[in-house]
Protein backbone atom coordinates (compact mmCIF):
# COMPACT_ATOMS: atom_id res chain seq x y z
CA UNK A 1 0.00 0.00 0.00
CA UNK A 2 2.60 2.52 0.76
CA UNK A 3 6.08 1.41 -0.91
CA UNK A 4 8.83 1.33 2.30
CA UNK A 5 6.74 3.01 5.26
CA UNK A 6 7.49 -0.13 7.11
CA UNK A 7 11.28 0.31 6.64
CA UNK A 8 11.18 4.00 7.25
CA UNK A 9 9.30 3.60 11.01
CA UNK A 10 11.58 0.52 11.48
CA UNK A 11 14.28 2.99 10.93
CA UNK A 12 12.94 5.87 12.64
CA UNK A 13 12.35 3.55 15.65
CA UNK A 14 15.69 2.46 15.89
CA UNK A 15 17.10 5.63 16.12
CA UNK A 16 14.87 6.69 18.85
CA UNK A 17 15.72 3.63 20.71
CA UNK A 18 19.40 5.10 20.34
CA UNK A 19 18.60 8.13 21.09
CA UNK A 20 16.99 7.20 24.23
CA UNK A 21 19.76 4.63 25.45
CA UNK A 22 22.55 7.42 25.00
CA UNK A 23 20.52 9.78 27.03
CA UNK A 24 19.84 6.83 29.73
CA UNK A 25 23.13 6.19 29.79
CA UNK A 26 24.63 10.12 29.77
CA UNK A 27 22.07 10.11 32.81
CA UNK A 28 23.18 7.30 34.70
CA UNK A 29 26.56 6.98 33.79
CA UNK A 30 27.17 11.08 35.01
CA UNK A 31 30.85 10.57 35.60
CA UNK A 32 32.96 14.20 34.70
CA UNK A 33 35.97 12.92 36.21
CA UNK A 34 37.78 9.75 35.25
CA UNK A 35 40.87 8.13 36.33
CA UNK A 36 42.72 5.31 33.88
CA UNK A 37 45.94 4.17 36.03
CA UNK A 38 48.17 2.86 33.61
CA UNK A 39 51.94 0.61 34.22
CA UNK A 40 52.82 0.35 30.00
CA UNK A 41 51.83 -3.16 30.12
CA UNK A 42 49.57 -4.29 26.94
CA UNK A 43 45.99 -5.16 29.29
CA UNK A 44 46.91 -1.31 31.48
CA UNK A 45 46.81 0.45 27.70
CA UNK A 46 43.37 -1.25 26.31
CA UNK A 47 41.99 0.13 29.61
CA UNK A 48 43.26 3.37 28.26
CA UNK A 49 41.18 3.16 25.04
CA UNK A 50 38.36 1.92 26.76
CA UNK A 51 38.74 5.13 28.99
CA UNK A 52 39.14 7.56 26.30
CA UNK A 53 36.15 6.04 24.53
CA UNK A 54 33.89 6.44 27.43
CA UNK A 55 35.29 9.73 28.37
CA UNK A 56 34.53 10.79 24.76
CA UNK A 57 30.85 9.98 24.96
CA UNK A 58 30.38 11.76 28.20
CA UNK A 59 32.65 15.06 27.72
CA UNK A 60 34.77 13.75 31.16
CA UNK A 61 38.15 14.68 31.86
CA UNK A 62 40.71 12.25 32.29
CA UNK A 63 43.11 11.59 35.08
CA UNK A 64 45.64 9.28 33.40
CA UNK A 65 47.80 8.19 36.37
CA UNK A 66 51.43 6.03 36.11
CA UNK A 67 52.10 5.28 39.83
CA UNK A 68 56.12 4.34 40.33
CA UNK A 69 56.24 1.26 42.07
CA UNK A 70 57.85 1.82 45.60
CA UNK A 71 57.77 -1.84 46.18
CA UNK A 72 59.85 -2.51 42.79
CA UNK A 73 62.42 -0.27 44.02
CA UNK A 74 62.57 -1.68 47.38
CA UNK A 75 62.74 -4.99 45.33
CA UNK A 76 65.76 -3.88 43.26
CA UNK A 77 67.59 -2.54 46.64
CA UNK A 78 67.23 -5.58 47.93
CA UNK A 79 69.14 -7.32 45.67
CA UNK A 80 71.84 -5.01 45.77
CA UNK A 81 70.73 -1.68 43.80
CA UNK A 82 71.23 1.40 45.60
CA UNK A 83 68.38 4.00 45.37
CA UNK A 84 69.91 6.75 45.04
CA UNK A 85 68.27 10.15 42.94
CA UNK A 86 69.56 8.50 39.84
CA UNK A 87 67.72 5.33 40.34
CA UNK A 88 64.50 7.08 41.57
CA UNK A 89 65.27 9.82 38.08
CA UNK A 90 65.26 6.48 35.67
CA UNK A 91 61.73 5.08 36.90
CA UNK A 92 60.36 8.72 37.18
CA UNK A 93 61.31 8.97 33.29
CA UNK A 94 60.34 5.60 32.61
CA UNK A 95 56.62 6.43 33.79
CA UNK A 96 56.54 9.71 32.18
CA UNK A 97 57.50 7.94 28.95
CA UNK A 98 54.54 5.67 29.74
CA UNK A 99 52.19 8.51 30.11
CA UNK A 100 53.09 10.05 26.84
CA UNK A 101 53.12 6.76 24.50
CA UNK A 102 49.45 5.92 26.06
CA UNK A 103 48.51 10.03 25.34
CA UNK A 104 50.24 9.65 21.82
CA UNK A 105 48.50 6.42 20.94
CA UNK A 106 44.97 7.32 22.52
CA UNK A 107 44.53 11.26 21.75
CA UNK A 108 42.19 13.07 24.43
CA UNK A 109 42.50 17.03 25.15
CA UNK A 110 40.88 16.90 28.43
CA UNK A 111 43.41 14.25 30.03
CA UNK A 112 45.61 15.19 32.55
CA UNK A 113 48.64 13.04 33.13
CA UNK A 114 49.90 12.63 36.89
CA UNK A 115 52.97 10.15 37.28
CA UNK A 116 53.51 9.88 41.18
CA UNK A 117 55.38 7.50 43.59
CA UNK A 118 53.61 4.82 45.63
CA UNK A 119 52.50 1.48 46.45
CA UNK A 120 49.81 1.33 42.61
CA UNK A 121 47.03 -0.02 44.94
CA UNK A 122 47.05 2.75 47.47
CA UNK A 123 48.45 5.18 45.27
CA UNK A 124 45.09 4.99 42.68
CA UNK A 125 42.81 5.02 45.56
CA UNK A 126 44.62 8.45 47.17
CA UNK A 127 44.77 9.96 43.86
CA UNK A 128 41.19 9.05 42.89
CA UNK A 129 39.58 10.46 45.74
CA UNK A 130 42.27 13.45 46.13
CA UNK A 131 41.33 14.42 42.50
CA UNK A 132 37.86 13.90 43.18
CA UNK A 133 37.55 11.06 40.15
CA UNK A 134 34.03 9.17 39.76
CA UNK A 135 35.49 6.37 37.95
CA UNK A 136 38.41 4.44 38.27
CA UNK A 137 39.16 2.78 34.99
CA UNK A 138 42.45 0.25 34.93
CA UNK A 139 43.72 -3.21 33.14
CA UNK A 140 44.15 -6.41 34.83
CA UNK A 141 45.82 -9.29 33.09
CA UNK A 142 42.69 -12.01 33.85
CA UNK A 143 45.13 -14.23 35.75
CA UNK A 144 43.75 -16.84 37.70
CA UNK A 145 44.62 -19.55 40.33
CA UNK A 146 48.38 -20.10 41.34
CA UNK A 147 49.78 -17.18 39.33
CA UNK A 148 46.88 -14.93 40.63
CA UNK A 149 47.62 -16.05 44.04
CA UNK A 150 51.79 -15.55 43.98
CA UNK A 151 51.50 -12.22 41.73
CA UNK A 152 48.24 -10.83 43.70
CA UNK A 153 46.56 -8.63 41.89
CA UNK A 154 46.58 -4.52 42.06
CA UNK A 155 42.96 -4.27 40.66
CA UNK A 156 41.76 -6.49 43.31
CA UNK A 157 43.06 -4.57 46.14
CA UNK A 158 41.56 -1.15 44.07
CA UNK A 159 38.09 -2.75 44.24
CA UNK A 160 37.79 -4.07 47.47
CA UNK A 161 39.02 -0.62 48.72
CA UNK A 162 37.93 2.57 46.43
CA UNK A 163 35.18 4.16 47.58
CA UNK A 164 34.28 4.85 43.91
CA UNK A 165 33.08 2.67 41.22
CA UNK A 166 35.69 0.48 39.18
CA UNK A 167 35.78 -0.67 35.80
CA UNK A 168 38.08 -3.60 35.01
CA UNK A 169 38.99 -4.11 31.53
CA UNK A 170 40.62 -7.41 31.19
CA UNK A 171 42.97 -9.13 28.72
CA UNK A 172 43.14 -12.53 29.68
CA UNK A 173 46.41 -14.85 29.49
CA UNK A 174 47.00 -17.59 27.01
Amino acid sequence: MFPGIYESIQKSLLELYIFVTILIHKTIMAYSTILISIDGSECSLNAVNKGIELAKELSADVILLCVIDMTTMVDNAAVGAIIDKDIDLVFKEEAEQVLQNAIKKYPYPKATLICEEGIPQEAINSIAERRNADLIIMGTHGRTGLRHLFMGSVAEHVIRHSKIPVMIVTTSED
